[in-house]
């Protein structure tokens, strides 16, 4: 071989690794990976397009981080949430009507065979499914990736939207899931800093489907709900006597532990059921009236936080991926002093403004009539 055509076969040759090495780089730019909650690797080739949530909570935190959440779902698990939200959810965006509804409350009745039909480049596991080994296997034999991961906040962890950022990598939205976690982290601290002051930490009866039975259930040590009156600074009088998410007080031990407070727990789903009322078609008036309604229950009216007029009532979903929003209400109950620069509603507000695609507009807590403390229920929210 004479030097020329050597030297021409040697530039070829070069050329293409070149080339080899400049779109092995751009295909290793393409791929997203994270650790899942569970500990396990997760790799895509590119950002989720096609992704199913099986926790009720998921939509709205998924919305904080993407502006057009309905044509990225495929599926999601949203049978706990009342007609009304659904509603204003659908008005939204029409691509919304397209995902497919689940209804699945353990690994046992997940629709595997309707899933993998939908062609998802990503489910979703609640950590609840942490232990189906069998699920994830038969999704990933099918090419669907999956990680598990808890998208609404945990307030007993160090980094409490540690699964939200990880989502945002999945699916391309890293910088929009970073911004959202600094900003609910900020004030996370805020809250924090201050309970840490805290010498005797008020008593809460914080009472899950209010009004729709007899007094009182109540959450229990868990991690649940019952984590906003802990990071606020209280004590729920639930936490030493029910180990589980929640369970029925007797009244003798309600009326004996004597709470400071009481917060409600509802939603649209309990008018029927006589509970409280509360949500995004729910008016001031309505929401507390439907308050009155259950302090008028047997038993309530000796209560002492009823007594005192430090009753109030806020809505379930906001305990979710809107968290922050409903620990700063929750906080401002307990220890109205500690917490009188805080507001609730101009946080809401500045998510409405800057992070949720869809803005939550309604009464999303409400306070007993001719209450002496706390502050005031808001008119309803027009951001």
């Amino acid at each position: 071989m004479g030097m020329r055509r050597f030297s021409v076969v040697l530039r070829a040759g070069l050329v293409g690794l070149l080339s080899a090495l400049s779109l092995g780089a751009a295909v290793a730019a393409a791929e997203v990976a994270v650790t899942d909650q569970a500990g396990r690797r997760v790799a895509l080739a590119q950002p989720a397009q096609r992704v199913v949530l099986t926790d009720t909570s998921d939509f709205i935190a998924l919305a904080l981080i993407d502006d057009r959440p309905a044509q990225r779902l495929v599926a999601w698990n949203r049978w706990r949430l009342d007609a009304d939200t659904l509603a204003a959810l659908r008005a939204a965006d029409p691509a919304f009507d397209d995902i497919l509804q689940l209804s699945v409350d353990d690994p046992n009745n997940f629709p595997l065979e309707r899933v993998i039909a939908l062609q998802p480049d990503l489910v979703v596991l609640h950590p609840r499914f942490n232990a189906a080994e069998r699920l994830i296997r038969q999704l990933e034999a099918a090419g669907v990736a999956v990680a598990v991961l808890r998208l609404t906040p945990s307030l007993r962890a160090a980094d409490s939207l540690d699964g939200l950022r990880r989502l945002g990598v999945l699916i391309g939205r890293g910088e929009q899931a970073e911004a959202y976690a600094a900003f609910f982290q900020a004030r996370l601290e805020r809250i924090r800093s201050r309970a840490a002051t805290v010498q005797r930490r008020p008593s809460v009866l914080l009472e899950p489907h209010a009004g729709s039975a007899a007094c009182c259930s109540s959450v229990g040590s868990g991690e649940n709900i019952g984590d906003l009156v802990s990071a606020a600074g209280g004590r729920h009088i639930g936490e030493g006597v029910l180990p589980g998410m929640f369970g029925q007080l007797s009244l003798e031990y309600v009326l004996e532990q004597a709470p400071e407070v009481y917060i409600g727990v509802g939603g649209a789903h309990l008018a029927e059921r006589g509970g409280l009322v509360l949500g995004v078609s729910t008016t001031p008036a309505a929401a507390q009236a439907s308050l009155g309604r259950v302090l008028a229950r047997k038993g309530m009216s000796g209560i002492r936080a009823v007594e005192d007029g430090r009753a109030h009532g806020i809505w379930f979903p906001l305990t979710g991926g809107l968290s922050i929003v409903a620990l700063e209400a929750v906080a401002k109950w307990v220890l109205p002093e500690l917490y009188a620069d805080i507001d609730p509603q101009a946080t809401l507000d500045e998510i409405n403004a800057r992070f949720l695609a869809t803005p939550l507009r309604g009464t999303f807590w409400t306070n007993a009539p001719a209450r002496p403390g706390g502050f005031p229920a808001p008119s309803r929210s027009t951001r």
